[in-house]
């Protein structure tokens, strides 16, 4: 078992570890200990951080005009994935028709099906997607969830789109 020992009465503190004998010594500061000269110490670092962000101020400002151009990458059929997305989870019958709607504004989504039945609510879709695309089950995760679904179980799935050359 690993032990901390810290006493005000000591001017040492010990501490050991289960699987090693090696032991660190921790200062207590007494209190007559004076802070006297530390506020002049701390003045001069504070200068040296005011120099130094004065110095990395346009070299931030370089890299943010660097990352503010645009990139736009081509999507090429090969690249479009269809997800299958079924949550299981619960709500009431009442939040069927807002989880309906929020999902329906959603661009892409097909074969809706939103559901309970004996108290498990299920919700299945199907969304067009791509590989590059991020955070898509995650968001419609998010949006279900607003609207009133309680998830306890998220299963998915990715068809390829393949193109059948005749």
């Amino acid at each position: 078992m690993a032990t901390v020992t810290v006493s005000a009465f000591s001017p040492l503190a010990s501490l050991r570890t289960r699987n090693h004998s090696h032991s660190l010594a921790i200062p207590i500061p007494s209190p007559n200990l004076s802070f006297r000269n530390v506020s002049t110490s701390f003045q001069r670092l504070t200068h040296k951080d005011q120099r130094s962000q004065e110095t990395l101020i346009p070299v931030e400002e370089e890299d943010s005009e660097q990352q503010e151009q645009p990139v736009s990458v081509p999507v090429s059929p090969s690249d479009t994935l269809t997800m299958l997305f079924q949550a299981d989870g619960t709500m009431s019958d009442a939040a069927i028709p807002s989880v309906t709607n929020a999902l329906e504004e959603t661009q892409g989504i097909t074969n809706l099906k939103v559901e309970v039945v004996e108290g498990i609510a299920t919700v299945e879709l199907t969304k067009q997607t791509t590989v590059q695309a991020t955070g898509v089950a995650s968001s419609l995760v998010e949006t279900i969830q607003s609207s009133g679904f309680k998830l306890q179980t998220l299963n998915l799935s990715f068809d390829e789109e393949e193109e059948i050359a005749v």
